[in-house]
């Protein structure tokens, strides 16, 4: 398992994770539960809901992801699902850090 450092793991960073893990269960969507299981599962953070969900709302907000409310186990559960105009996003934090983690992992102190 990955482990990858908390303070890294924001902005920008958190965002495409969270897309790329919305991304990957488009069809059926995920709760908030389930990100903060795959998040750690992936990359061996546990996120606080404090951390979680206004993530997951200022997502929302921007138009990259979209809620509706699911009750089919029994409770409710809001499932996200990503946008299009998150997919696009999605791919250009993928060119991005593509062209700047090299170059960071390089870096000499």
């Amino acid at each position: 398992m990955t482990i990858l450092n908390r303070k890294i793991c924001r902005g920008p960073i958190l965002e495409s994770i969270f897309l790329n893990l919305i991304t990957d269960a488009s069809d059926r969507g995920l709760h908030g539960y389930a990100i903060y299981k795959a998040v750690y599962k992936k990359f061996g953070i546990r996120l606080a809901p404090s951390t979680l969900y206004p993530e997951l709302k200022h997502l929302e907000k921007q138009g990259l992801i979209e809620s509706s409310w699911d009750f089919s186990e029994g409770k409710a559960r809001r499932l996200y699902r990503i946008t299009r105009k998150g997919q696009m996003e999605l791919r250009e934090y993928f060119v991005e850090l593509r062209a700047v983690i090299p170059s960071i992992v390089t870096c000499k102190t």
